[in-house]
């Protein structure tokens, strides 16, 4: 290779390696802020609603601070739990704020539950199995839902408020929906009615006023993500902690770490949604039929218990952050508006499915799934299927991986055999080049024309190299971000040492430092590939860095994305063999060529001693 076709070489190769870096590495980390103590509401901003019956009186004030008059006094509600429960997941609410406090997930098992998973792979349930309580991923936001009056600045919480409960049980005497009521003294009514559905994590959730609300225009509702308890490596996913919104076409992730101290941040808007996500799991809040007037993105610390630190590894960190994410709403005229609230696996197929990707008044709720930037999404969405077909055939996604690099390499074979093999010519190239250089040094013009004209002859395309790599980046990419975010392969094995193709694989740890196998058997298909790869040997040590830059990079990502890449480098590596054994290795020389291009070369040094060109002194 000449030392063009290396800087456009190395130049790919840092495009892709610094993307990789810039998601898995060098996300910016702030520091985490004390937890910061919760601050009553502000005067003539709390609410005037008390549970009716049977609630307990409570002060109240208008927006303007004068007191509302309150209700006789009546018998204390005592705060209890109200729970729904489907074969897919337990939803458990509060009484005291109609608050949506956890939400557990019967299917998926936490890294980090009473088992520890983490350390032990080999006990875990199969994929999709009923998991044992304790054992389960908990959406628990303290609270994961809520809903309050207002928004910003005039909020009026409702954290404090008791209900009254309503429960609609089934004919097996399980609660299918609950409703949740409160009145205040001026006789206003609110109505929070949540419906489940037995083989969906959608919920319907219809809110409902009668009467004044005391001023409120706004709703908020706020989604409020979890404890990191759930994945593998729970400092890696503090960096995915987001609050996500959509808002017409634009598509908002804003990371919790880089909102913590900072004000709330709010965008105006068609809203068609609001939520948290972590890397595998999503709350989301979505009005039906209509559209929110803003969003509100949060962040917060929190502060693991005693319990929650002595599952974890050791040495992890005991402050998480917190993302809040809030969907603002006018007020209907008709006092009340139905939403459709989302908590579960961040699965783009189903959710899609679930909120009628496709079709007029689709909630677009699927696009909360992060599988790469817009313009990926293209190549993204096919590729996820193609993985998920290729699993149902062979039973094992590391295979379908396997299989998934075999089809890819197929495809891109006449791209990649065309790079390689202009590569290969402008390798071969070299000595003829620098013989023309150093006949031509002190002119320009001459020299220019020579090689043109020795590209010519030798059919050599000096960007045939590059151009192919450029083409096949976007696809690289799309790769990248299903194999890193897609939730099929959340703790799914692959075979020996491999129990979770969504983790780095770890063999043992030396002195706490863990090795990983695999980026190591990856870094040695790299030097394979090198080796077959004819290049100068001042070209090669520059080469042979890359190699160790990747491994860098690739030591602590996914093992599924790692054992891809693996097979990507052996698949090179045998294309670099094909390319070179049906290579001639015969060189035409520019004078030795055509008259055509003897020509060439003779034109161009006439040129330069008509412009007048002058050796350099």
């Amino acid at each position: 290779m000449d030392r063009r076709t290396t800087v456009a070489l190395v130049l790919c190769m840092l495009v892709f390696a610094l993307f990789t870096a810039l998601q898995a590495r060098f996300t910016p980390k702030p520091k985490l802020k004390p937890p910061v103590a919760a601050t009553a509401p502000a005067p003539g901003l709390d609410t005037a609603f008390r549970a009716a019956p049977g609630a307990p009186a409570t002060p109240a004030t208008t927006a303007a601070g004068s007191p509302i008059p309150a209700a006789p006094a009546t018998p204390a509600v005592t705060p209890r739990s109200v729970v729904i429960e489907t074969p897919l997941y337990r939803a458990t609410f509060s009484n005291i704020g109609a608050r949506l406090q956890s939400f557990e997930l019967k299917r998926y098992a936490a890294a980090w539950g009473r088992s520890r998973f983490g350390d032990n792979p080999g006990r875990r349930p199969k994929h999709g199995a009923l998991v044992p309580e304790g054992d389960r991923v908990e959406l628990r936001g303290a609270p994961a839902f809520a809903f309050d009056l207002g928004s910003g600045p005039a909020l009026r919480s409702l954290a404090s408020t008791a209900f009254a409960v309503e429960e609609s049980t089934t004919a097996t005497g399980e609660t299918a929906a609950v409703t949740f009521v409160a009145r205040d003294s001026a006789g206003s009514e609110l109505r929070q009615t949540w419906r489940s559905h037995p083989d969906s994590y959608l919920l319907d959730y219809i809110v409902t006023v009668a009467g004044a609300t005391a001023g409120a225009r706004e709703w908020s509702l706020t989604t409020r993500s979890w404890p990191l308890l759930s994945e593998a490596n729970p400092d890696q996913e503090m960096r995915v902690v987001r609050s996500i919104g959509l808002l017409g076409k634009d598509l908002h992730r804003d990371v919790a770490q880089g909102l913590i101290g900072k004000d709330e941040r709010r965008r105006e808007g068609a809203v068609h949604w609001a939520g948290v996500q972590s890397h595998y799991f999503l709350g989301i809040v979505a009005p039906v039929g209509g559209e929110g007037r803003a969003t509100l993105s949060r962040g917060a610390s929190y502060t693991l218990t005693d319990e929650e630190k002595a599952r974890l590894p050791r040495n992890s960190k005991t402050v998480q952050p917190i993302a809040e994410g809030t969907l603002v709403m006018a007020e209907p005229s008709s006092g009340q508006q139905r939403f459709a609230v989302y908590f579960g696996p961040a699965d783009y197929f189903s959710i899609a499915k679930l909120s009628g990707a496709g079709r007029p008044g689709s909630l677009q709720l699927e696009k909360a799934v992060d599988l790469g930037a817009s313009w990926l999404l293209p190549f993204s969405y096919p590729l996820l299927q193609l993985l998920r077909l290729l699993y149902r055939w062979v039973g094992n996604f590391g295979l379908a991986i396997f299989l998934l690099a075999t089809l890819v390499r197929l495809a891109l074979h006449p791209l990649n055999m065309s790079s390689m093999k202009s590569m290969r010519a402008m390798q071969l190239l070299q000595p003829e080049m620098e013989r023309v250089r150093e006949k031509y040094k002190n002119k320009p013009e001459a020299l220019n024309a020579a090689v043109m004209a020795l590209y010519k002859e030798n059919n050599v395309n000096p960007a045939g190299g590059c151009l192919p790599m450029l083409l096949q980046m976007p696809l690289f990419f799309a790769l990248y971000a299903v194999l890193n975010s897609a939730i099929d392969l959340r703790q799914a094995p692959f075979f020996g040492w491999i129990h979770d193709l969504s983790a780095p694989d770890h063999l043992f740890s030396v002195a706490g430092f863990p090795i990983h196998l695999l980026p190591l058997i990856m870094a040695g298909t790299g030097f394979l590939q090198q080796k077959l790869t004819p290049t100068p040997s001042q070209q090669a040590s520059t080469m042979y860095m890359m190699n160790f830059f990747m491994l860098f990079i690739f030591y602590g990502l996914p093992s599924g994305l790692v054992f891809y890449w693996t097979v990507m480098n052996l698949y090179t590596a045998l294309q670099q063999w094909l390319a070179i054994r049906g290579d001639d290795g015969v060189v035409v020389p520019v004078e030795t060529g055509s008259p055509r291009a003897k020509l060439g070369a003779e034109s161009g040094a006439r040129s330069g001693r008509k412009g007048g060109v002058t050796s350099n002194r």
